[in-house]
């Protein structure tokens, strides 16, 4: 499994949003870390989520990292975006 980061792509392996892509916008612990998408679950309340129920992407989302890293604002429209750009139909 790959190392989870923050601005991965991940796909959700298990639960009832399965087959769902999402982005990794925090890292809680070895084995846990927060997912959005920007439409089902927002920036205001990502979800929590094992990484076991996981599948990490090769894509990364470079410009949302960095502004999460410095500490600036995104909006759930460039979470969107940026999916909508590696292929992912999220609606």
């Amino acid at each position: 499994m790959n190392d989870p980061a923050i601005g991965a792509v991940c796909t959700s392996r298990a639960g009832r949003d399965k087959g769902r892509a999402f982005l990794i916008v925090g890292v809680l612990d070895e084995s846990h870390v927060l997912i959005s998408d920007g439409e089902t679950r927002k920036l205001a309340r990502p979800k929590k989520k094992k990484l076991m129920h996981l599948h990490i992407e090769p894509q990364r989302a470079g410009e949302i990292a960095k502004r999460l890293a410095e500490g600036k604002e995104i909006l759930d429209a460039d979470v969107r975006k940026a999916l909508q750009l590696f292929g992912y139909n999220i609606g």
